[in-house]
C-alpha cells in the first residue's frame, strides 16, 4: 500500500509540474510573438517540434497580441 501511495502522490506531482510548464509555455508563446512579430505561427510550430500546432498556437497568442495592440503606449518619462 505503501508504494501504490507513493506513485499516486508522484503522478499528482508530475501532473501539477505539467500543468506548470504548460501554462508557461503559453505565456512563452505569446512573448516570443509580441517581441519577433516577423516570426510566424508556422516558424513557432516547427520550433517547438509541434508541441502544439498552428491552430492552437493561433488560439494562444492572437488574442493577446491584438490586446497588446489595442492598449495605449506607456508614455515617455
Amino acid at each position: 500500500m505503501d508504494e501504490l501511495m507513493a506513485e499516486v502522490k508522484a503522478a499528482r506531482r508530475t501532473g501539477n509540474a505539467y500543468r506548470r510548464h504548460v501554462a508557461r509555455i503559453k505565456e512563452l508563446l505569446i512573448q516570443v510573438r509580441r517581441e519577433n512579430p516577423q516570426l510566424k505561427v508556422a516558424d513557432l510550430e516547427k520550433r517547438i517540434d509541434v508541441f502544439y500546432d498552428r491552430a492552437t498556437i493561433s488560439r494562444i497568442t492572437v488574442p493577446a497580441l491584438r490586446e497588446h495592440a489595442d492598449s495605449p503606449a506607456e508614455p515617455a518619462s
